[in-house]
């Protein structure tokens, strides 16, 4: 998407100053090789942003018409290629008329640039969910009926389980605290900095750290509730 935006960017800047608009508004008269009209070196510049910096509207549109739906790229291709093919006309059958190549180029870039930094806030909260994710523990301490400790894959923790939390560790699920009584840092859920106090009875969210303060061992009884 990036790509495509500063090559469209590239080739609308001399399509502005080609245009009756760049003309009009800068005042500015460029020379056309050979002496040919200015509208032939717009259809060259333009071309290229219309159906190559353009082509993912233009598919997007023939997709959602094929499903018989209206999104935002029927509106950008429908918009672009209006102003194009009548450009493209007015070039060859009616000189004298003034073309639209400006607008054709000008939308398909502008909407390039919004897709391109939609994207890049996408990306950007993409990475925030991976890191929060990576501070979840992959194991838990499962204590079975005989009393050993067995550690597991987190993903096979069973509601009903007793998790043994040793002091330092970070809580591998949301649940009960059945027995002991430590300090649990939620500042990853709560903002908060201060530990907070847990003994019997108290909620527990999976992947805040324990042991913060008191450092004792907690047992918890994973809870489907939280």
């Amino acid at each position: 998407m990036r790509k495509r935006f500063f090559v469209s960017l590239v080739l609308t800047i001399p399509v502005i100053l080609y245009s009756p608009l760049g003309t009009s508004l800068f005042k500015v008269h460029l020379p056309t090789p050979f002496g040919i009209s200015p509208d032939w070196v717009l259809l060259v510049l333009a071309t290229p942003v219309v159906w190559w910096g353009g082509w993912i509207f233009h598919s997007g549109a023939w997709r959602a018409l094929r499903n018989r739906t209206l999104d935002m790229n029927v509106l950008v291709s429908l918009g672009v290629l209006v102003a194009y093919c009548f450009s493209v006309f007015v070039t060859v059958f009616a000189p004298r008329i003034e073309t639209s190549y400006d607008a054709a180029a000008m939308l398909v870039t502008f909407v390039l640039f919004g897709h391109w930094m939609e994207m890049r806030s996408r990306r950007g909260s993409s990475d925030a969910l991976n890191a929060l994710l990576r501070l979840a523990p992959s194991q838990a301490n499962v204590i079975q009926p005989t009393g050993e400790v067995e550690t597991v894959p987190v993903e096979r923790v069973q509601v009903d389980d007793l998790l043994l939390l040793r002091p330092g560790e970070k809580v591998p699920v949301d649940g009960l605290v059945t027995e002991g009584e430590s300090s649990i840092d939620e500042s990853m859920v709560s903002g908060e900095s201060i530990p907070v106090s847990k003994q019997q009875g108290s909620e527990v969210i999976g992947g805040t750290v324990n042991g913060s303060l008191q450092r004792k061992s907690v047992v918890i009884l994973p809870s489907p509730r939280l």
